[in-house]
């Protein structure tokens, strides 16, 4: 069992097995929002479509998106609504028009969880 910053092993081994976690555990919902975060771009088609819309520079609408994947218009709405229900994508109503763009700032979290583990791990290396 290990209490944080200190150990005290319970398993009948000579060899030392277990680490000390120097952390607490992640709050619940955050965990749960970056999981749904990076579930969202879990998807090749949903990444190709991020792509799509992050080199357009400006809001593009499921046709702009459609016509550059092999994928039929019913498809990409399903990806840009997963995408749009995780906060990785923004939807604006033009006319009888959705137009979708990236959500710098929820991307932004989702790469600031990322680089957090990456420089403890490069730290602990």
């Amino acid at each position: 069992m290990s209490k944080l910053g200190q150990i005290v092993c319970e398993c009948d081994t000579d060899t030392p097995c277990c680490v000390a976690l120097d952390a607490e555990p992640i709050d619940e919902l955050r965990s749960t929002d970056l999981a749904a975060g990076f579930k969202a771009l879990g998807d090749p088609h949903r990444v190709a479509i991020i792509h799509l819309i992050a080199n357009a520079g400006e809001p593009v609408s499921v046709v702009d998106v459609e016509r550059h994947l092999p994928l039929a218009q019913s498809t990409v709405s399903y990806h840009l609504r997963a995408l749009l229900d995780a906060g990785v994508i923004d939807r604006e109503k033009r006319t009888k028009w959705n137009y979708y763009s990236l959500n710098a700032p929820r991307l932004a979290s989702l790469t600031a969880a990322l680089d957090h583990y990456r420089a403890k791990y490069l730290i602990a290396a």
